[in-house]
């Protein structure tokens, strides 16, 4: 959020920080953190933390000691206000009507998907050369779902001489994998796929290797979860099978941070009520 802050700051718009504590390259750049409570009240455009909150429904601020309710960071906006963030726990959304918000989840944009597919995709890849004791390169992988991370996970995999197996369920998928140069496998039949198997990158957000295809895995295969919740499988269940599970969740600001907020920069100025 605050490589984002400073690509804003270089297009021109007039920024104020709350809850942010920028990290040190970027502090004699930036505004200085102020507390929520001091900026929102006269904030017609506010971009929340991504994600926005956590179960406990407290706005993200992993720089800064102090918590704030989201909802209540809510009420002090302007009626009327335009907000970027994430998704929005159940209390909120009501607020957003009420108060005649224009809420964007960026997380849904379509563009943004597509961009932040690249630093998934490569900090997938770092993973899991971290976490082998060999190269990928002739190394069994298995990709699960066809999409956008899923296709640019895979151009990486095949770029580092992996041998890549994608499995998807649509019949167009399966037949763009062929095209792109990987062995398909429909993702309702995987029991083939699994065996020798060494690495596992899940992009699908469902229960699609239940105990019995896990156990077609080799002892120690690593099994990297880039969906969100439910994921795949059951970690427990991996890990007592001698599997690796690695969860993997926001590998965009995890890997690449300044490159994920320069996405976001990208992104935003060409929403509407954000053109400067």
């Amino acid at each position: 959020m605050a490589w984002l802050a400073e690509c804003l700051r270089q297009k021109g718009y007039a920024l104020r920080l709350a809850g942010l504590l920028p990290p040190a390259p970027l502090r004699r750049k930036l505004p200085p953190c102020e507390p929520p409570q001091t900026v929102l009240p006269h904030s017609d455009r506010v971009i929340l933390s991504i994600p926005t909150a956590g179960a406990d429904g407290l706005l993200r601020t992993p720089t800064v000691p102090d918590r704030y309710p989201l909802a209540e960071c809510l009420e002090l906006l302007p009626e009327g206000a335009a907000v970027l963030g994430g998704r929005l726990p159940p209390d909120c959304p009501e607020i957003v009507k009420r108060r005649h918000f224009t809420y964007t989840d960026l997380l849904a944009l379509p563009e943004l998907q597509e961009l932040n597919a690249i630093a998934t995709a490569e900090g997938a890849v770092a993973l899991a050369m971290r976490e082998q004791n060999t190269t990928l390169f002739r190394t069994r992988c298995l990709v699960l779902g066809y999409g956008r991370c899923g296709s640019a996970l895979c151009r990486r995999l095949g770029a580092l001489g992996a041998e890549v197996t994608a499995a998807a369920r649509r019949r167009e998928q399966l037949a763009r994998i062929y095209a792109d140069g990987y062995t398909p496998c429909e993702i309702g039949r995987l029991s083939p796929a699994l065996d020798g198997c060494e690495v596992v990158f899940n992009t699908v957000p469902a229960a699609v290797l239940p105990r019995p295809l896990l156990q077609k895995l080799p002892p120690e295969a690593l099994l990297v979860e880039l969906a969100s919740a439910p994921g795949c499988c059951d970690p427990a269940e991996a890990e007592a099978l001698g599997l690796r599970y690695r969860a993997a969740p926001g590998l965009p600001g995890k890997a690449a941070p300044r490159t994920a907020g320069e996405y976001l920069g990208q992104v935003i100025p060409t929403l509407p009520d954000w053109e400067e």
